[in-house]
């Protein structure tokens, strides 16, 4: 879907909660030796300027990272995600926030790869832009949904996935299942990382039902909520299902995300962690 774009959404605390998860996921998978392929699906821009007239419409991210920006002593999944916002930033204020690629190219090694899918043109042209010097780095405007499907086994066998749609369409939620699954029958260990937003919580749990019915079976689900769910609908939070997660995963988000629940809520804030 060509419509959204995440330059209104940026530094909310959905992007608190997928990033968080992403840096400690690439952290752990870090830790072996051997070439690590990073396949982004929906990769967006790249970085963005918080105060551009997107972000400002609505200003989520005054709800997000604003809330954490001088934080002390955040648990250490959210202190590495922190220190790489700040880096991204550079001295003084808040004014920027990064994108999925920047994080994975910033943590990543040389030895490693990274294939990053954006359909729509302008985000297309600015991730481009972004990434230009680096060699590792490969940005293909094509569906990431089908295309990562074919990048699975690479040559150290060792890859992640960040599956990150906006679930505009109806189906995107089958799309995503029966991606993954083509990617398990190709490459059982693929680790993927998948976010999904909390508006419906019977839409939810049917997604978390189909995914966990494919017989892929070492899935853990992540999920940071801010507000109460209602019906008028609107993002009371949002989640990560993490397909074969690493070792020690969730010992870092089981300190993470009651910590964040607690400073990011607005009239409700809950956290669970589910195998």
């Amino acid at each position: 879907m060509l419509s959204y774009l995440h330059g209104y959404h940026v530094g909310n605390h959905a992007d608190v909660l997928k990033h968080t998860v992403l840096a400690a996921v690439l952290a752990r998978l870090l830790t072996k030796d051997k070439p690590l392929r990073y396949v982004d699906t929906h990769a967006g821009a790249g970085g963005y300027n918080l105060r551009a007239a997107a972000a400002q419409r609505n200003r989520e991210h005054e709800g997000g990272v604003g809330k954490l920006w001088t934080a002390a002593e955040p648990p250490p999944a959210v202190a590495r995600w922190l220190t790489l916002v700040q880096r991204f930033n550079g001295p003084g204020a808040l004014r920027r926030y990064p994108g999925s690629p920047w994080f994975a190219r910033e943590l990543l090694r040389p030895i490693d790869d990274l294939f990053l899918f954006e359909l729509h043109p302008a985000e297309h042209r600015a991730l481009k832009s972004a990434c230009a010097d680096d060699r590792r780095v490969r940005v293909l405007r094509d569906d990431g949904l089908t295309a990562c499907i074919g990048l699975v086994p690479p040559p150290a066998k060792r890859a992640l996935l960040f599956v990150d749609p906006s679930y505009e369409l109806r189906d995107d939620h089958r799309n995503v299942i029966d991606a993954l699954v083509k990617v398990h029958a190709r490459f059982a260990t693929a680790v993927a990382a998948v976010w999904y937003p909390v508006i419906d919580r019977r839409w939810v749990e049917r997604y978390e039902r189909a995914l966990r019915a494919t017989g892929i079976e070492a899935i853990a689900t992540y999920e940071l909520c801010v507000a109460r769910e209602r019906r008028s609908g609107g993002l009371a939070g949002s989640g990560m299902f993490v397909i074969n997660p690493p070792w020690q995963l969730d010992d870092e988000l089981q300190s993470a995300l009651p910590w964040l629940a607690e400073r990011l809520a607005v009239d409700a804030g809950t956290h669970r962690i589910a195998r």
